[in-house]
């Protein structure tokens, strides 16, 4: 994978658990790691660029809209993603001083969706944090396998729908998980208190 971009922030233990960030549509590896240094200093974190340039940002698959404005997503083209991640996982824990049985996925809108298309089939991710996404239920596999999630949305939401979230936690729960669900009076975004209920949750985990 040698034309792989991620940025780093080391842990001060050795064998640390791992938190990967995914960025969301149009975004980079820089915007999630912009708070890489309030998560808790035994974590090892990363965060991963996308694969795919839209010459203004990355996305880890495409979205194609209809003249009508519906979107959709091809699953060929999100399963390419997801098998992106998941070789991903495998070379940067075979090569650091990091815990491969305790991996958490952290991702923001597009980020979240390959988030959940990622953890929840993987058998060494441990914890999900979605953040302003949803679940697309042809690109995940219900394994009951033991997983912990913390799932955050804001209620104003006009780019990914409150409603979708919402959908993506029923069908979680319907699935036997029991997601940490936090809804906020914010738009397509991270505030203050979301922010700190993250890092609560990302404490709890080790």
């Amino acid at each position: 994978m040698s034309s792989i971009v991620y940025l780093s922030k080391v842990s001060k233990i050795t064998n640390a658990p791992l938190v990967l960030m995914l960025h969301g549509y149009s975004s980079n590896e820089a915007d999630l790691f912009s708070f890489a240094s309030l998560i808790p200093s035994d974590y090892h974190v990363v965060s991963l660029q996308a694969p795919l340039s839209l010459g203004m940002g990355y996305a880890w698959f495409p979205i194609h809209f209809e003249e009508n404005m519906e979107r959709w997503t091809s699953p060929e083209e999100a399963q390419r993603a997801i098998d992106y991640v998941t070789s991903f996982l495998t070379y940067y824990t075979k090569k650091n001083d990091v815990d491969a049985n305790s991996i958490t996925l952290l991702g923001f809108s597009q980020g979240a969706m390959l988030s959940y298309s990622v953890g929840l089939g993987h058998p060494n991710v441990s914890a999900i944090a979605a953040l302003s996404g949803y679940l697309d239920p042809r690109l995940v596999r219900f394994d009951n396998l033991k997983k912990t999630l913390y799932v955050s949305h804001g209620e104003q939401d006009m780019v990914v729908p409150y409603a979708w979230a919402a959908q993506s936690v029923a069908l979680l729960k319907e699935n036997g998980y029991s997601p940490t669900w936090l809804s906020y009076p914010q738009g397509h975004g991270v505030n203050q208190d979301n922010l700190n209920s993250l890092m609560q949750w990302l404490q709890e985990q080790l």
